[in-house]
């Protein structure tokens, strides 16, 4: 140790309480959301079918419009992880909640990371808005969903392509094959390591050839080209096997998701979602690609670029924005800093960030910061504990009427509202469902009859004569809850708020 280093001041700076209560009191609770996403159930019960049975399942025997289907399970290790958290009972949901909301805040911390590796000299106030506002417009589509796993590792992606360009270091690139590993068998977002991995081979031989912003050497590059072909095996080690190759292709490829699953459809530019897309995309990514065309390796432009034109493409893609937005700052941040307004106010940004040797300035400090993830975890558990659980579930899924099937058994032939098939499947098991969130499997020809009969395009009762239908679980506030009040052949037995549940009268 130098003598410098001995006269450095030590101690906790200011700018770590902002820093820890962006991460405590707006990275965490923000995704920490209860299980109010139809979809949560049927893979909790997924994962329950796996930790009974030793096996993942290959063909559907939940539903009555997929039985025999082909069922490739590519999200069967988190429906495993969900279906563990479901098993600790009252505070399973919570725990599932907080999971999830860690989640979150491990990818942006990795971005956080990667994006000092990439500017040494990156102020910690830039790094916040920007991650704040990628997790804004990721907002909607966030929660206890396995999407949620392509956000942690696809900013793992980055993590390790940006530190790669940072230190040429060969490690970053043997991470990018166990990340494709873990994904190919946590969810199907494994394409983005291509995606992302690809716009940084494309644009480092593009801004070679430019000769411009110091791109790689050529070794590198083909360093970087062998990782990414080295991921492609990987992907077969699953239960699934060659299987899961095809899968994205088959999935984007049905026309059904666009028309009917609205996480399928772009963003709606008459929506607070698809208002807060735009105004996102007017205020960091096009003024981003602006000035980044003169301070941007060509690779973050194609990253920004490609990762927005997924989202104009479908709302579920959302959950990618705090990579576009930290890359957007990789081109901000510098413009900012050289404004006047960045001249006037880096001086103090700087200084709270530097530590003091004031050891009561610390102290202070360092309370503040442990107040911060106290409050943190507070506001967290608020959002998401037992009794906000119930609650919240209540309002959202058809818990009563559900217990009423139970109790009553109007059945085994359910017609069921879409979002509600995964919680109907996970309480009554022993009984298939109509239809539930694995679009899947299904294909386009079951969604689009299920769709045209709910929304009365198509005459309802041809579609549950012909299925044998029993029972209908849907919401009152839809057109087929009016036509069945008005059809002859079916009887109202239960109504609340949210729900209700015809069967056929006597003489239907």
């Amino acid at each position: 140790m130098t003598a410098a280093d001995d006269r450095r001041p030590r101690g906790i700076p200011a700018s770590w309480i902002a820093i820890t209560a962006f991460f405590a009191l707006v990275a965490l609770p923000r995704p920490a959301i209860p299980l109010i996403d139809g979809d949560v159930y049927w893979h909790i019960r997924a994962g329950e079918t796996v930790l009974d049975t030793g096996a993942v399942p290959t063909v559907d025997t939940w539903s009555i419009v997929g039985e025999g289907m082909r069922w490739t399970s590519q999200d069967w290790l988190s429906n495993v992880l969900m279906a563990l958290g479901w098993r600790l009972g009252d505070i399973g949901p919570t725990v599932l909640s907080f999971g999830w909301a860690l989640l979150v805040v491990a990818g942006l911390a990795l971005l956080w990371w990667a994006y000092g590796l990439r500017r040494p000299d990156a102020g910690w106030l830039g790094r916040i808005v920007w991650l704040a506002a990628g997790l804004i417009v990721a907002g909607p589509v966030l929660g206890v969903r396995v999407q949620v796993v392509d956000l942690t590792l696809a900013a793992a992606v980055v993590a390790c392509l940006w530190a790669f360009e940072a230190d040429r270091r060969l490690r970053w690139l043997l991470a990018l094959p166990l990340i494709t590993l873990a994904w190919a068998n946590l969810h199907a977002g494994w394409p983005l390591v291509f995606l992302l991995g690809g716009a940084v081979v494309v644009g480092e031989l593009t801004d070679r050839w430019l000769r411009r912003a110091d791109p790689l050497p050529l070794r590198d590059i083909g360093r970087l080209a062998l990782a990414l072909l080295a991921c492609i095996p990987v992907i077969a080690v699953n239960p699934n096997g060659v299987e899961l190759y095809l899968y994205p292709l088959r999935t984007s490829s049905i026309a059904a998701h666009r028309d009917f699953v609205s996480e399928w459809q772009p963003p709606d530019p008459g929506t607070f979602i698809g208002q807060v897309f735009i105004v996102f995309t007017v205020l960091f990514v096009v003024p981003a690609l602006v000035v980044g065309l003169r301070r941007l390796r060509a690779a973050d432009v194609l990253t920004m670029i490609g990762l927005t034109v997924m989202i104009v493409l479908g709302a579920r893609f959302l959950l990618v924005a705090p990579i576009i937005a930290a890359t957007a700052g990789l081109a901000l941040e510098p413009a900012l800093a050289g404004s006047g307004i960045g001249r006037r106010f880096g001086p103090l940004l700087a200084r709270l960030g530097r530590p003091r040797r004031s050891a009561a300035y610390s102290v202070i400090n360092g309370a503040l910061l442990g107040l911060a993830v106290i409050a943190g975890l507070l506001v967290t558990w608020m959002r998401v504990s037992p009794a906000a659980q119930a609650d919240m579930i209540d309002d959202h899924m058809p818990v009563a009427a559900v217990d009423w099937i139970i109790a009553n058994d109007p059945g085994d032939r359910p017609f069921n509202q879409y979002s509600w098939g995964g919680y109907l499947g996970l309480r009554v098991p022993d009984d298939p469902i109509y239809i539930d969130g694995r679009s899947d499997i299904y294909g386009d020809t079951p969604i689009r009859e299920y769709a045209d009969a709910v929304t009365l395009r198509s005459d309802p009762a041809a579609l549950l004569d012909s299925r044998e239908i029993d029972y209908v679980l849907f919401p009152r506030d839809q057109p087929l809850a009016e036509w069945l009040d008005d059809s002859d052949a079916w009887e109202s037995v239960y109504e609340d708020e949210l729900a209700g549940i015809w069967i056929r009268s006597a003489g239907g």
